[in-house]
């Protein structure tokens, strides 16, 4: 178990809790528990009881279905100060229908249910904040989807990118980096081969446009980035003498620090 103090700052990060003062959130904090995973070890399974939203404290985390053919199809990774859990908890079915796996040695704070519900009923901001989370993350994820189907690689790579910048906690204006992330793990989340997103890596870096700094990619130019992405929507309804759905200057915002569950597009060409 780590120290109250601990706990506590780390539920202080959470967009649950943003406007919630030490003192209101100290007892909170002092009967919750954490759970501590080694690389590797699974927080969840599809079915499992879904009684449970996490607050990451440290390290981080995957989660991801396994495709027909075995192979791991990553929606979504979740690092310090992110909380996710929220959809199964809601759901009345209340169970899981992903994996959650530590990416590395990770700790969670464990909000279970029948100590979340009566702070909650305390607190009734924190359902708000959760149902304009939802929500937004809901749009999101269905304009992404329609913007994305048709996309070319480079494109899908470069709004994967963006979306770990824009859920991550840390998030600064002129900052703009995503968790340590592995070629193989980017892959996964856009439905390619490793070899392919090498590649495109390789030369969005000898464009400038990103670079590589201790397994981290770093933005060095946003507005160009979504002005591709923008370019190849011009482009396409140039083609199609038709709107198209979704254009990535209509996505909505996703809210920092919670985490969309977005389907990646199983497609190779690039």
């Amino acid at each position: 178990m780590r120290p109250v103090s601990d706990v506590l700052a780390g539920l202080s990060r959470s967009y649950l809790f943003e406007d919630l003062t030490a003192d209101e959130l100290r007892p909170l904090a002092a009967a919750v528990t954490t759970r501590t995973l080694v690389r590797d070890e699974c927080l969840c399974y599809p079915g499992d009881r879904a009684d449970e939203i996490w607050v990451v404290l440290s390290g981080e985390l995957k989660d991801y279905a396994i495709d027909p053919d075995g192979n791991e199809v990553i929606h979504g990774i979740e690092g310090p100060g992110m909380t996710f859990g929220e959809p199964g908890y809601f759901a009345d079915e209340h169970n899981r229908i992903v994996h959650v796996g530590a990416v590395k040695p990770s700790t969670v704070i464990v909000l279970d249910r029948r100590l979340l519900g009566p702070f909650m009923s305390e607190y009734p901001v924190i359902k708000d904040r959760v149902l304009a989370a939802l929500a937004s993350n809901s749009r999101w994820q269905t304009a992404n989807l329609s913007s994305a189907a048709r996309r070319p690689l480079r494109d899908r790579l470069i709004l994967r990118l963006l979306e770990l910048v824009d859920a991550s906690p840390e998030r600064r204006a002129g900052h703009l980096v995503t968790p340590k992330i592995s070629q193989t793990t980017l892959a996964a989340m856009i439905g390619v081969t490793r070899e392919n997103v090498n590649r495109a890596l390789a030369a969005l870096a000898v464009d400038g446009a990103i670079r590589q700094e201790d397994g981290r990619y770093v933005l060095v130019d946003e507005d160009r980035l979504r002005g591709r992405c923008r370019e190849t929507d011009r482009c396409r309804r140039a083609a199609t003498a038709a709107p198209t759905a979704g254009r990535l200057s209509e996505l909505p915002v996703r809210r920092p620090g919670c985490v969309a569950r977005s389907h990646p597009i199983r497609d190779v060409a690039s």
